[in-house]
């Protein structure tokens, strides 16, 4: 088993690498826009009690 891929095996092994932390940014950026959208829902928002019906 080669050790070595040369420039063609580098180049991909690197543009593995650049798009799989893109992809970690991108997906954290995202979800933390969802949990703050959540969370402004629940500070805006007033809870009324639910009484069963008899």
């Amino acid at each position: 088993m080669p050790l070595s891929f040369g420039i063609f095996g580098k180049a991909i092994a690197i543009f593995m690498v650049v798009a799989f932390a893109l992809w970690l940014i991108f997906t954290y950026v995202f979800a933390s826009d969802e949990d703050a959208d959540a969370e402004a829902e629940r500070l805006g928002g007033t809870e009324t009690p639910v009484e069963p019906a008899p």
